[in-house]
């Protein structure tokens, strides 16, 4: 994870300082930025040691220097680290510190000790587990004076800048990602991942996840305990071997110097030495920032940067495409063109710009409560670098049995804290609807905020029918398909739920059209219009028509009936037919408000379907008797004069009595 875009060097007013003081010791408070720490009280020399910001506290030594020199006032003498200088007092105030030392071993219980130490109760069941396991932990309250949802805001905040950011490689923790409108768009799923010193994985937290991990109670566990352990150098427990399993199954094997003089192990232990930062300190924040098979930062091989190195990330910020650039161009500018160097210089810079001002704790570098700046000088984004370097570092204790050794904790406390922190869901919180439709009608095809719809349905309707497309497919969607609408008025409600549990409701509010009233008789059904007309019917053929009637009579007999009946008269060819004699095979198409049917006209007799009754009929029925041409299903229908249902010698007999006058076929 990269570091912030800038570097403002915030300082120490807390109760641990850079350096050991006695009681009612007095202190040297900078007041100004960029103020010079000098080895003589002139600024008429090359006597620069270092210069340091707002804030910034030196051990005093006394005050008697006199003004003079540059300096209007008179100079402090005062001591930081193994260096002793002045500083001019226009840019310095005397601050005394008491000092109270509690020893443990004056208390009845561990728990009156530790309270006695300032720590709440809420933090104290944990850390009486702690102690239980390991005796020789010591743990210690770094009094933020803070209040802790103040600096929960100012983290969230500050997302335009990225100060804390949670890697998301694959669309897994988007329930932890924020949803505020520059983070998340609901509407098309999409989370920013555009901030500053990030990358195409990294996102904003929401407030609640930020809280999680800012609360130093959810890390009081037997390994993550060591995000709050002091980083200098502590030679009894942090050693070679220690580095060396921690090193294992990395990409920092073999030599780390051109002249292949220095192992990586040297490396880290020689910035150990010569900067009193703890080696496994260093050995994780590089396995954090750039992995444990390494980064395109540590190859060497970047085109315009060959050779160069940046084991800690340092610098390597802004655009994302400018990131690695950024950060060998530091590298650059410091000489570190070998691995060894670059380790080395990574140290002093994490040493010097950190540690030496009070953030001494993998905690405290991500978390910055030095006032009066807090939060502004953080060394990783990452809201779970601490915890997960603090994981690293336990194992490399744990791997060479010095887990019980004397380690210190400075365990910040904060002011407002609530009762706990949780984190939220991990699943995804979108749980809008891509498109809504009913019978087939879309009331929006593309997501929208919208969550209540107006439709109005015919009046007879009596269902409807529901469909529904989701933004995310871990989203579920209830209420649709085919909706029953018994009443006038009727709201649907469509729940979406998202994956996280949280629920949307749209709203379809159904009406239905008024129902027509009229004072008009009701149509006839048809075949009631037929049995008033004393016209035969099956429901498929019309029988009763006698021969010769013409189309135009029957058509009008119908409509004269019921004056709301359409009539379509077509031939046995579809063909419409006005007028002109019927035949069979003919249809009759009669519709209604309340219905259609379509009737086919039987003519008895009337085999051939051309009206008449002839020698033709005769001659068709004959040949169907002696097999010579058999008639279709109709013809035989037809051909059934004397209606007992098959056809026979009396049926072409009777027609034959038809032609002759001698009997005439009753329809």
């Amino acid at each position: 994870m990269k570091k912030m875009s800038y570097f403002v060097i915030a300082i120490i007013s807390c109760l641990f300082l850079t350096f050991n003081v006695s009681a009612d010791s007095k202190i040297v408070v900078i007041t100004g930025d960029s103020v010079r720490f000098r080895s003589s009280a002139t600024i008429y020399a090359n006597n620069i040691i270092r210069e340091f910001n707002y804030g910034a506290e030196l051990e005093f030594i006394d005050d008697t220097t006199q003004s003079g020199n540059g300096c209007d006032n008179k100079w402090y003498k005062a001591k930081y680290g193994s260096s002793v200088g002045y500083v001019c007092s226009e840019f310095a105030i005397i601050k005394t510190v008491k000092e109270e030392t509690i020893n443990p071993d004056d208390y009845k219980d561990y728990t009156a000790y530790l309270k006695e130490l300032g720590f709440p109760d809420s933090y104290i069941p944990s850390l009486i587990s702690l102690h239980n396991s390991h005796p020789n932990w010591q743990f210690k309250v770094f009094n933020s004076d803070l209040d802790f949802n103040e600096m929960v805001t100012f983290e969230y905040d500050g997302y335009s800048k990225g100060w804390s950011l949670i890697e998301d490689t694959g669309r897994y923790i988007d329930g932890y990602k924020s949803t505020d409108s520059w983070s998340y768009n609901y509407l098309t799923d999409i989370f920013n991942n555009n901030f500053d010193g990030g990358g195409s994985a990294w996102y904003a937290p929401r407030k609640n996840v930020i809280a999680y991990y800012m609360d130093p109670r959810n890390f009081l566990s037997e390994k993550q305990i060591f995000m709050f352990e002091t980083l200098s150098y502590n030679k009894s427990y942090q050693t070679r071997d220690g580095v060396e399993t921690m090193l294992k199954n990395t990409f920092m094997t073999g030599y780390a110097d051109k002249e292949e003089t220095k192992t990586y192990v040297d490396a880290f232990m020689d910035a150990a030495t010569e900067f009193n930062v703890s080696p496994y300190l260093l050995v994780s924040r590089v396995i954090q920032e750039v992995g444990a098979s390494g980064s395109t930062i540590v190859s060497g091989t970047v085109s315009g940067f060959e050779g160069y190195y940046n084991f800690y990330n340092i610098k390597a910020t802004g655009e994302r495409d400018k990131i690695i650039a950024n950060g060998l161009n530091y590298a650059k500018e410091q000489g570190w063109d070998s691995q060894y160097k670059a380790i080395i210089g990574g140290a002093r810079f994490i040493a010097k710009d950190y540690i030496s001002v009070g953030q001494d704790t993998l905690y405290l570098q991500k978390w910055d409560l030095i006032v009066p700046r807090p939060g502004r000088h953080q060394y990783m984004q990452n809201i779970e670098a601490p915890a997960n370097e603090a994981i690293k570092t336990y194992n490399g204790y744990n791997n060479k049995n010095a887990i019980d050794k004397s380690f210190i904790f400075s365990i910040p406390v904060y002011k407002n804290m609530p009762d706990k922190t949780t984190l939220p869901s991990s699943a995804n919180p979108n749980n809008y609807l891509s498109s809504l439709a009913v019978n087939g009608a879309y009331l929006f095809k593309e997501a929208t905020t919208n969550t209540s719809f107006d439709v109005v349905v015919d009046a007879d309707t009596q269902s409807v029918e529901i469909a529904a497309t989701k933004v995310n497919k871990a989203a579920t969607i209830e209420g649709v398909g085919s909706v029953s609408i018994p009443n006038d008025k009727q709201t649907i409600d469509i729940t979406v739920t998202a994956g996280n549990g949280d629920k949307r409701i749209y709203k379809i509010n159904i009406s239905k059209k008024a129902k027509e009233v009229t004072n008009e008789t009701p149509a006839l059904d048809i075949s009631e219009i037929l049995r008033v007309l004393n016209i035969n019917n099956d429901g498929t053929y019309i029988y009763g028509y006698e021969l010769n009637t013409d189309a135009s009579k029957i058509i009008k007999s119908i409509t004269d009936k019921e004056n709301k009946a359409t009539v379509i008269y077509t031939n046995k060819d579809n063909q419409e037919k006005k007028n002109g004699i019927i035949a069979s095979g003919d249809k009759i198409k009669i519709k209604t408000p309340r219905e259609e049917k379509t009737y086919t006209i039987v003519i008895y007799g009337d085999v051939n379907g051309d009206g008449k009754i002839a020698a033709t009929d005769y001659v068709a029925i004959k040949n169907h008797i002696m097999d010579i041409k058999k008639l279709s299903d109709f013809e035989l229908l037809c051909a059934d004069v004397n209606h007992d249902k098959k056809v026979a010698a009396t049926d072409y007999v009777a027609i034959k009595n038809h032609i002759m006058d001698i009997k005439k076929i009753m329809q």
